[in-house]
């Protein structure tokens, strides 16, 4: 019996299949039927995918000359992506020079020239109010797909004077000082109008000293504990967003190739 019931449902599949194909071969023959299939408008195709070439990796024909960027010579530049003392050392960040160069043989190199630091030194925000720090060495150039090594020395970062080649956060203890205190300086101005409010009823004007007393006692607590405490806060972030404005001073003769 288990048998016979097998059989059945199999050749109840099997019959299944054989409709549903012939099912669908009338529905194709009805389209074809209707239409004209052969001239029916081909399926648009799909536009070409842009390939954008960063400046690093064009193709550019050398010239194989040597030119010579005198020494002194400021050069403009500006940043291509965010900078920050989170970087670590040994990363690369990627200038684009915003005017032409003169060089020493009379060959101008054009702005827009590409220019690479090396992060040399870097930390976060330390205490003590301690600022962060980043420290550049600008010592590439990549003039006609070559690339050059330069000696020079950075001379100012966002309209800022850089002595050392290093940005420095903001050092923020005697602010963080300020900041600590903000509460006792609070405390003491609430207890300070208590104390005048209380002092214009003739009977109870007396205990107009005691909401002042305890300002004062916050107060003085607040300021000498402030010293101690910013101590151990941080200073601020030195941070440079892209498209910053930096000048570096061309140490020496530099030769370059190109």
């Amino acid at each position: 019996m288990k048998k016979l019931f097998a059989l059945l449902l199999i050749f109840s599949f099997s019959m299944q299949i054989l409709y549903s194909a012939e099912y669908d071969s009338s529905i194709d023959a009805e389209i074809r039927k209707n239409y004209n299939v052969d001239e029916l408008p081909a399926l648009p195709k799909a536009p070409p995918s842009k390939i954008i070439m960063n400046e690093e990796i064009k193709n550019y024909k050398s010239e194989g000359k040597t030119y010579t960027i005198k020494n002194g010579t400021k050069v403009t530049l500006i940043s291509k992506s965010d900078i920050s003392n989170y970087a670590s050392i040994g990363n690369k960040v990627s200038f684009l020079s915003q005017n032409p160069i003169s060089t020493k043989e009379g060959v101008t190199i054009p702005a827009g020239t590409l220019f690479k630091a090396s992060v040399t030194d870097s930390h976060p925000p330390q205490i003590t109010g301690n600022g962060g720090l980043i420290e550049l060495k600008f010592n590439e150039i990549y003039f006609n797909g070559i690339m050059s090594h330069i000696s020079s020395k950075l001379s100012e970062a966002d309209s800022r004077q850089i002595f050392r080649n290093d940005i420095k956060g903001q050092r923020k203890y005697w602010k963080n000082c300020s900041k600590v205190m903000k509460p006792g300086e609070k405390t003491f101005r609430i207890m300070k109008n208590t104390g005048k409010s209380i002092s214009a009823f003739p009977v109870i004007n007396i205990l107009s000293i005691v909401p002042l007393a305890i300002g004062s006692a916050v107060y003085i607590t607040n300021a000498s504990l402030a010293p101690v405490i910013s101590v151990f806060m941080k200073g601020g972030t030195a941070k440079l967003p892209s498209g910053t404005v930096f000048v570096i001073k061309i140490s020496g003769d530099n030769q370059i190739q190109g």
